[in-house]
């Protein structure tokens, strides 16, 4: 089974219409998250996400250091 993630505005007529065919259709399920969708720089934000190249550097300092110690 393949999970998407579909942002569907039910504001309007189309989007509301389409919402009540999803439910409809037995082989869809639906998840209300409850809230909207952050931004990707806002969802960085809130876990504390570094840059890749910074995550890669440290895994490297740390992976040679661990490697290097047990000489």
């Amino acid at each position: 089974m393949q999970t998407l993630t579909l942002t569907i505005n039910e504001q309007t007529k189309a989007g509301n219409s389409l919402l009540t065919f999803l439910k409809s259709l037995d082989f869809v399920s639906i998840h209300d998250t409850g809230e909207h969708i952050l931004s990707g720089k806002q969802a960085a934000s809130e876990c504390n996400a570094v840059p890749l190249e910074y995550f890669i550097s440290e895994l490297h300092r740390k992976a040679d250091s661990h490697f290097s110690a047990g000489k």
